[in-house]
């Protein structure tokens, strides 16, 4: 196995000479240490993988897994999309739940013959992206942020690339910054570059900070929509009461499934900090030390303060996906967004394989 830095983005790694079939626990060994080096590993080749080999890959390098964390039976916030129709368009496979496919178009995979992609917004536009919310990018982490503690790794293999155009996405937040991405690639960003461009002052801000999580997040801001740029969640009648002055502190959630996490993640083996919020989960911040709850506009303006340097577009990789491609990252430090662009004609087929975890974020 051969691991050759992605030296222009200071974090992220090609993996040579290595076929995920054939993982045993010395192999998942060298793995979990370099995604906690590295914090992103791409596997080329790996065209051949049948849905259960891609699970035993993931359950080697994170053999303490919990749930499924995108099953459509379990998980609230995929139970909500499934009762309103699936507009996400993804299914998880039958004999082997453990995978979800998602992307744009009809397939028959697997015993799945359905459509993937659903009527999402940007879905055979010419412009826009795949998130939810219809903003041009959306940075976050995974997990339900509710009920479980969020993923250590994701994973998403590629069956089928499109072959559309490419787009620039403009964050609109008024610094002109813009991103080229493929059609359909995947951005990538690290909360441990993030948090080493903060200050001093800003750092130990961030490190006396937590996050309350709503009850039922996805759910709460379905409706939402999403800035530009990707880091905060757009509420017209929050925001109309932070303008006025009027808006009140958060208050601490009264559902014992409702998460509260540093806002700062530190790693277990490297002891690298990392800056970690879920943006469109968030409920409100909370500065410990003062024992002061801010409300949630003050909190999503201090969010994109904190998170905006680390998505400047020298600090995002892009992954063109091609068949076969494995990319597996450190959910626990690293954020990710979909970016779009797929026309009419275009197929997307990806497989999604992640679990929650057994232990919290620290």
């Amino acid at each position: 196995m051969i691991f050759t830095p992605l030296t222009e983005y200071n974090f992220g790694a090609m993996v040579g000479d290595f076929d995920c079939a054939s993982i045993n626990d010395e192999s998942a060994e060298q793995i979990r240490r370099a995604l906690y080096q590295h914090q992103l590993l791409v596997f080329p080749n790996q065209q051949h993988l049948s849905p259960s080999q891609e699970v035993i890959f993931h359950r080697e390098v994170d053999p303490d897994v919990r749930s499924i964390w995108r099953d459509q039976i379990n998980n609230p916030w995929e139970r909500f999309k499934v009762e309103q129709g699936n507009t996400a368009g993804t299914y998880q496979i039958p004999n082997e739940p453990g995978v979800l496919v998602l992307g744009k178009g009809n397939i028959d995979h697997f015993g799945l013959k359905v459509t993937l992609g659903g009527n999402r917004r940007a879905y055979g536009n010419e412009g826009g992206s795949q998130v939810l919310g219809g903003g041009a990018l959306q940075w976050h982490i995974d997990g339900t942020f509710y009920e479980h503690d969020p993923c250590l790794f994701t994973q998403m293999r590629c069956i089928e690339a499109p072959q559309g155009k490419g787009q620039w996405l403009n964050y609109d937040d008024g610094t002109g910054a813009r991103l080229w991405c493929d059609a359909g690639s995947t951005a990538f960003a690290s909360g441990r570059i993030a948090f080493n461009m903060l200050n001093t002052r800003a750092q130990d801000r961030a490190l006396d900070t937590r996050v309350h999580y709503m009850s039922h997040p996805f759910q709460m801001s379905h409706d939402l929509g999403n800035s530009s740029n990707g880091l905060r969640v757009l509420d017209p009648h929050a925001e109309k009461l932070y303008a006025a002055s009027r808006e009140p502190p958060g208050q601490p959630i009264n559902d014992p499934a409702a998460k509260v996490y540093p806002i700062v993640w530190t790693c277990p083996v490297t002891r690298e900090k990392a800056l970690m919020p879920q943006p469109r989960c968030m409920d409100h911040l909370e500065h410990v030390s003062e024992k002061k709850h801010l409300g949630k506009t003050e909190s999503r303006l201090q969010v994109e303060e904190l998170m905006r340097p680390g998505i400047e577009p020298k600090a995002v990789y892009v992954h063109s996906w091609r068949n076969g491609d494995l990319v597996i990252w450190n959910n626990r430090s690293m954020w990710h967004s979909a970016t779009g662009k797929l026309s009419k004609e275009d197929r997307r087929i990806q497989h999604l394989t992640a679990f929650n975890s057994s232990k919290p974020p620290c």
